[in-house]
């Protein structure tokens, strides 16, 4: 069988089971079997697979026709430009969470060796894509999953920036208060937010990820409490805080951020047009 067949055999299975993006699905698992670049695969259609290689394939058809997330599938995600590694128990890198990336990023620009906290960091991409973009930037990326913690420790290492990415495994500002640390220039967060009652009607797709980094609590909002009502603290005067949020939270969220002395509240949408990011400075 060539590489078109195979592509095609295999969009058709991905279609009947009821997959959202077949074609897409089907070409990154026979890039992954063949171990080249997606965009290659039309290139060279007329490839024949090997015996092994279709029976890997077969194998990997199987897998996400039971609705495995294809990420945990070939083991890796893209996100802001990087390879990240991800497995089974740690949640997956969205492209809308670049948006958390970007305003860190671009409030860390204009300050000299920025200190940062990212809270519930999960497979450390957003600490990761902060550091590789920013050589000046120091990151504290706090996760109390022991799985994600892993995670994070080789996407840390597998990107060189583990001499200023500081992983700890702690639940939320624990880590940071016994080890006294305050004055943070900018605290970014992408937690739990989605209503308990809502997780049984995810995708199927997500739900095979774990509850422990989706569950915000019965109205979403547990985590954005615990991280707001504290983040003055640890968060110097003048300070930014940068949230990522569900797409109908901003109003809560904002008037979360205004009544504990945050002021410029900015809302930013992602690529749907969904409000996606809440950003604000700590009043002097």
């Amino acid at each position: 069988m060539i590489v078109r067949e195979a592509l095609n055999i295999g969009k058709k299975r991905l279609h009947e089971a009821g997959v959202a993006n077949p074609d897409l699905d089907s070409q990154l698992l026979l890039s992954h079997v063949l171990r080249t670049d997606r965009l290659k695969l039309f290139v060279y259609d007329k490839t024949e697979l090997t015996k092994e290689q279709l029976e890997s394939y077969d194998k990997l058809l199987n897998e996400r026709c039971r609705f495995v997330p294809v990420a945990y599938i070939i083991g890796r995600k893209e996100f802001y430009g990087l390879n990240f590694y991800v497995k089974e128990g740690v949640l997956i890198p969205r492209p809308e969470t670049e948006f958390v990336v970007e305003e860190a990023l671009k409030a860390a620009g204009q300050i000299s060796n920025p200190v940062i906290a990212d809270l519930c960091c999960g497979s450390g991409a957003i600490s990761v894509a902060i550091a590789v973009n920013n050589k000046q930037a120091k990151v504290y990326a706090v996760e109390i999953s022991e799985v994600a913690c892993e995670v994070a420790r080789q996407n840390i290492n597998a990107h060189g920036v583990q001499d200023r990415v500081l992983l700890l495994k702690a639940d939320l500002w624990t880590a940071l208060e016994e080890r006294k640390l305050t004055g943070l220039d900018i605290i970014v967060s992408n937690p739990p937010y989605i209503p308990s009652q809502e997780l049984n009607s995810l995708p199927r797709d997500v739900k095979n990820e774990p509850q422990l980094a989706l569950d915000g609590g019965p109205d979403g909002l547990d985590f954005y409490r615990r991280i707001i009502s504290r983040a003055p603290e640890f968060l110097k005067a003048g300070g930014r805080i940068i949230l990522e949020i569900g797409w109908n939270q901003a109003p809560d969220v904002k008037k979360l951020l205004e009544k504990i002395g945050f002021i410029q509240v900015k809302i930013r949408k992602d690529y749907a047009g969904f409000d996606r990011v809440v950003t604000g400075i700590l009043g002097l």
